[in-house]
């Protein structure tokens, strides 16, 4: 059974990260076509938890009315972000040019229940490894704003051939920022155009990640919790909304844990917004016992 249903707010992004799992839609559905859609699937799915990304959901125009319109709905919010455009007008780096006027951090973080930032390095060396353009003095400066706004803070951590000796570093990091609740580690999953193409710069072995994360208790308050998710434990679970407006998971074969044939740039189409049966094939997802996929093969959008 499906758990999660992760929206792309956005096509864009402040950076441009060589390992990202994304397929990004070539147009931005509106607003009001999301709430409705996303509202439809609330009256027929237990979802109680939403995941708003991108791209980066700051570079989405109206933001602040999008994550307004889900608020409505009674879902639970998380929203991950890099939080460049908290900082002041963030220049885009993928998908795009210009750049993104200063997003209040304030208003966002009364619209949401956690907002996730990711932290992959404790330095910028090991940092852009994964996140090009990024810095930890940046990074540090969106958790201290949010921090003062009053926000719920999660640290995410994708845990890669490039990292996974650095996460001690990392974590006594987080320590210095005592508003962070959460800190979640994602095994590398070598998969969408870019992880797959440059998954020879990053996977690991699930037990290489068991043993980076085992004792990471130790480095940092134990008022942050630590949520540690390898590829096998997030396979089939993930039901995706690219910006466009298609529903989407992951090509992922046999049940069990992750497989070689689970690396691959493909994914399974589910539906789209505007096509009423796509509620009911997602209802049918989520139900429990139900087969874990039901898309149809990759088809272009």
């Amino acid at each position: 059974m499906l758990r999660s249903l992760i929206l792309s707010a956005s096509n864009r992004c402040f950076l441009s990260c060589p390992g990202c799992y994304n397929h990004f839609g070539h147009q931005v559905a509106g607003t009001s076509d999301i709430v409705s859609f996303v509202r439809r699937i609330h009256v027929r799915v237990p979802l109680q938890k939403l995941t708003v990304g991108g791209g980066d959901p700051l570079a989405r125009p109206d933001i602040t009315e999008f994550l307004s319109g889900l608020r409505q709905l009674g879902l639970r919010i998380h929203l991950d972000t890099v939080g460049s455009a908290f900082l002041g007008n963030a220049p885009i780096r993928f998908r795009g040019h210009g750049s993104v006027p200063q997003v209040d951090a304030s208003v966002v973080a009364g619209l949401v229940d956690l907002v996730g930032i990711p932290l992959d390095g404790s330095t910028d060396a090991v940092f852009r490894r994964f996140r090009r353009f990024a810095s930890v003095a940046e990074q540090e400066s969106v958790l201290d704003l949010l921090a003062d706004v009053g926000a719920a803070i999660c640290v995410n951590t994708v845990v890669h051939r490039g990292n996974h000796d650095d996460l001690a570093r990392i974590g006594a990091i987080i320590g210095d920022h005592p508003r962070v609740r959460e800190w979640q580690l994602f095994q590398f999953m070598p998969i969408g155009p870019q992880g797959y193409r440059n998954r020879h710069s990053y996977q690991i072995s699930e037990p290489t990640f068991d043993a980076a994360v085992r004792h990471l208790h130790r480095t940092v308050p134990a008022t942050v919790r630590i949520v540690a998710k390898s590829a096998s434990s997030r396979k089939h679970r993930y039901l995706l909304m690219d910006s466009a407006g298609t529903l989407w998971t992951p090509r992922q074969y046999c049940d069990g844990d992750w497989t070689v044939t689970d690396a691959n740039d493909d994914r399974r189409i589910c539906g789209t917004i505007d096509d009423p049966s796509t509620v009911d094939r997602i209802a049918a997802m989520f139900a429990p016992g139900a087969p874990r996929q039901r898309c149809r093969s990759h088809e272009s959008v």
